[in-house]
């Protein structure tokens, strides 16, 4: 037990001396995000009233699911994709310079990973709703309090093993495509069946009868008060769970760590990148080659750039019965495409060179060749993606578009590429950081970046959400306003680019510190 309260009294050292630096800046900035996004659904929708309502109806249980179920998600989202508390924090190779056991070095990683300060927040909401039940006439605390820890640690588990088959998989050649088409799925699930449901009721039933088997449906049924042998037999399911999600973690915990290089790789200097970049002339073309081969070998684009082609033609698909209201949708998504084919790479667009960021300032160019070509190359292909996802869309869409709405695309499409790219350089420019080039998920990025990921999301789901509850005659005689706004992001992005070069040569120093340094 020593060694595991050292241990967490290192780690919370580590995590003390992170939130002086950034890690808990943005630990605030999300739950606060998050917060403001709970208020606002409460407030739409009277989330309280109807939940309070249900409880003294007699369905307690169905609101302990929605509530316990939003959680799990949430929270397995944020450790895999935002990167909090995901991964463990001491790994083999350091653990093995202490005295420990296999089994001791095992239970510490996972021990001290745990009580990150994300499951903390997790484990007290789980208590606290919890505590809530049991004042409103539900299961006893003796119940209620084991069934949220165990909720917290299958949780906990589960998107351990998630982010480790992710990492594996995106190790691999196929991995990029092969979790695209996962994701895909995924999200294509709920509109696949929500018309089978509606014509087949036992479906749903079905599906309930499933879902009533996964960890957060087995501890609603605990916490809303079911009887005391049902409530036994739910616990000892919450108990089989944390063993097997053991199980799978220890053996996925085992596999081979995947590698992040390619032995006997050749040297190419006449490559298809390199014949592509030489159209841009004897100043910008070896610079853009070098930045264009960067990102077709980055697991980033390879897994962002497809998925960003194929997202517009799959929210077309699920609104193909309505096709104003696809034409509507898609005004307001294919501005986004552009800007999350990339990933992070456009707000970073300096940190994932590392180390080499130097060696731009010792070849014979300019500051403004160096930001030109490094972010000429990221807006090219941003723009790419739009006319490739506006076709996507039409193969997918009953929709017949005439001049004004074919002008509205793609100008929303390109000002959004424009716009994202223009604020990606001057995050790049100000707040810079070092990121390793093989992270594809994770939340490594500077407090401003995730900001502007944040703003970027709010205002595309606006976008996509407000467009559809207009009429289309109203949003067409306004249709104006698509080509002025591509007008306006692109003039800011010419101001940006000239303004930038000024920048970078005034802040290189500070720039070449702050990413060699790592923080």
């Amino acid at each position: 037990m020593r060694p595991l309260v050292l241990l967490l009294r290192l780690r919370y050292r580590l995590l003390w001396a992170q939130v002086r630096l950034r890690n808990g800046k943005l630990a605030l900035f999300f739950l606060g995000y998050l917060l403001v996004c709970l208020v606002a659904a409460v407030l739409a929708l009277g989330a309280f009233g109807t939940a309070l309502a249900s409880i003294r109806l007699g369905k307690s249980e169905m609101v302990a699911r929605a509530a316990l179920g939003a959680t799990y998600l949430l929270a397995i989202v944020a450790s895999v994709v935002l990167g909090f508390g995901a991964d463990a924090v001491f790994t083999d190779s350091f653990l093995r310079r202490y005295p420990l056991s296999d089994v001791v070095s095992l239970v510490g990683r996972h021990f001290v990973a745990v009580l990150e300060p994300l499951w903390i927040l997790v484990a007290a909401f789980n208590l606290g709703l919890a505590a809530g039940f049991h004042i409103l006439g539900g299961a006893s605390l003796w119940g209620a309090v084991p069934a949220a820890l165990l909720l917290t640690l299958t949780n906990y588990l589960l998107a351990r093993v998630v982010s480790s088959l992710i990492r594996h998989i995106m190790a691999t050649r196929t991995g990029p495509p092969i979790l695209i088409l996962l994701v895909m799925l995924l999200f294509a699930a709920p509109a696949a069946l929500t018309p089978v449901v509606a014509h087949h009721s036992g479906v749903l039933t079905a599906v309930l009868a499933v879902l009533q088997f996964t960890p957060p449906f087995a501890a609603a049924a605990i916490v809303a008060g079911a009887p005391a042998l049902r409530a036994s037999a739910w616990m000892l399911h919450l108990v089989a769970c944390c063993g097997a999600l053991t199980a799978v973690l220890v053996w996925v915990d085992r596999w081979p760590s995947p590698g992040k290089t390619a032995a006997g790789a050749q040297a190419s200097w006449n490559s298809s990148c390199d014949r592509i970049a030489s159209y841009f002339g004897p100043t910008l073309g070896p610079l853009m080659g070098k930045v264009l081969r960067y990102y077709a070998r980055s697991p980033q684009l390879r897994f962002n750039y497809p998925a960003a082609a194929l997202s517009l033609a799959f929210f077309g698909w699920s609104h193909r019965a309505h096709p104003a209201d696809s034409f509507l949708m898609a005004v307001g998504v294919v501005s986004a495409v552009g800007g999350i084919s990339m990933g992070a790479l456009p707000l970073n667009i300096f940190g994932f060179d590392g180390n080499g960021f130097r060696r731009y300032f010792l070849l014979p160019v300019s500051a403004a060749a160096v930001l030109g070509a490094t972010a000429l190359v990221p807006l090219l292909l941003g723009a790419a993606v739009v006319p490739i996802s506006l076709a996507l869309w039409l193969a997918t869409t009953p929709m017949r578009l005439d001049l004004r709405m074919t002008v509205m695309l793609f100008s929303s499409g390109f000002g959004g590429v424009f716009l994202f790219q223009a604020l990606g350089l001057w995050v790049s420019l100000f707040s810079p950081r070092r990121i390793d080039f093989y992270a594809t998920f994770g939340n490594k990025l500077s407090f401003a970046a995730n900001a502007t990921i944040a703003a970027a999301v709010l205002a595309f789901c606006g976008l996509s959400g407000a467009l559809p509850a207009l009429s289309l005659r109203a949003v067409m005689s306004h249709w104006w306003i698509a080509p002025l706004g591509l007008l306006v992001t692109s003039a800011f992005y010419l101001v940006t680019l000239r303004a930038g070069a000024g920048i970078l040569e005034a802040r290189r120093e500070g720039m070449i510190s702050t990413i060699e340094r790592g923080y």
